[in-house]
């Protein structure tokens, strides 16, 4: 049995990954009377940053263990300067 069903698809050719040649975006019937401009760039914001979700935990941890270093360093160094401050003071 075959259904005559009207969608609003979106497809991207160029997506601008090496992973993904194309992507397909089926757009829900409530917001299919949006403009073009409005679909297209909702679609190219999603298939575009996809690749970043990728890359981005990566970035943070490094990121992340950078700043956790230099806080461990600077804490230890005020903590033998305090402790050298005691003992000269004592």
């Amino acid at each position: 049995m075959v259904k005559g069903v009207s969608k609003t698809i979106i497809e991207v050719n160029n997506t601008g990954s090496k992973l993904f040649e194309k992507i397909v975006f089926y757009v829900t019937p409530e917001y299919g009377n949006l403009s073009a401009k409005q679909l297209k760039k909702a679609a190219s914001s999603f298939s575009f940053n996809y690749n970043n979700a990728f890359a981005r935990p990566s970035l943070r941890r490094k990121y992340k263990k950078k700043l956790l270093l230099k806080i461990s360093l600077i804490s230890l160094s005020l903590i033998a300067g305090l402790v050298t401050l005691f003992m000269i003071l004592l």
